[in-house]
């Protein structure tokens, strides 16, 4: 097995045994840890999870499991939570937690959350790419924009899931190659910025780092930057495309719904963002 760590404390590792692999990542910032892959005996693998999860005094497990290891996860102590139609290259995902701290598996805002659901599938498939204003810049970013994008993140988010308030995190990501950024710029200057996390080996990416300064909220930025995101990536042949939205914010909830997205779930306590663990809405698009 290896572990490689951050300067967070956040490290990935891997577990090889004779008749199991796994890979996962322990994230003391979410107090979660991630299941990345597996492949082998299942069972091992669910309880291999569940004893990490507690020797790190995790609040919980999360993972996205083929359609024929969902019930052996269930069956063992997590829950289904959410699906995502074509993550395993066009075969559906299903999205399971295991809940170390019981309390962490309860929300506050369900009632709250639905309603934001019920009122962002009213503008399903209403995005027209042909009304934004001519004023905003749409471009890929690029290296020399990482402290400007640090800024926004910072200024937007009391809190974040990862640290996109550090430029030298975001120019990391932006080297990797495994993430598309697009931004808007107003008189040169980045006013809001999405990204897509690329997971070319299983043909899915997700929409995500979803931003823009309180000022030029309701001009359509974030409705422009997932068009444009979407046009590279079916340029590319990704076959899914999903986004995990904050439950308690309307407006991010309704752009994914304009651009046909379905909702599918509700992580709950999923992350700390804006200063707390926050329910995260699954959101679906197959290209």
């Amino acid at each position: 097995m290896g572990i490689d760590a951050d300067s967070l404390g956040n490290s990935y590792k891997t577990i090889s045994l004779d008749d199991l692999s796994l890979e996962v990542y322990i994230d003391f910032h979410n107090q979660r840890i991630k299941l990345l892959n597996y492949h082998g005996n299942t069972i091992k693998i669910v309880n291999n999870s569940i004893d990490l999860c507690k020797q790190h005094g995790m609040g919980k497990i999360i993972a996205t499991v083929y359609k024929q290891d969902a019930q052996i996860f269930t069956d063992n102590g997590f829950v289904l939570e959410g699906t995502i139609d074509g993550y395993f290259k066009g075969e559906t995902g299903y999205c399971v937690s295991f809940f170390n701290d019981p309390s962490r598996g309860r929300s506050h805002y369900i009632n709250e959350e639905d309603q934001i659901i019920e009122t962002a599938e009213q503008y399903t498939s209403l995005y027209r790419h042909d009304q934004f204003s001519k004023e905003f810049v749409i471009r890929n970013a690029n290296l020399e924009d990482a402290s400007e994008l640090a800024v926004l993140y910072e200024t937007v988010f009391e809190t974040y899931p990862t640290p996109m308030n550090e430029p030298d995190f975001i120019a990391d990501i932006i080297k990797s190659k495994k993430v598309i950024f697009k931004v808007a710029e107003f008189e040169n200057i980045i006013v809001s910025a999405a990204s897509a996390d690329l997971h070319q080996e299983l043909l899915h990416a997700e929409i995500t780092d979803c931003a823009t300064f309180e000022h030029f909220r309701g001009r359509g930025l974030l409705s422009e930057l997932v068009y444009h995101l979407e046009q590279t990536l079916s340029d590319r042949n990704y076959i899914s495309l999903f986004s995990l939205s904050r439950g308690l914010s309307l407006g991010i909830n309704i752009v994914l719904s304009k651009h046909g997205y379905k909702f599918t779930g509700r992580q709950i306590n999923n992350c700390n963002i804006m200063g707390k663990f926050e329910d995260m809405n699954i959101w679906v698009k197959t290209i």
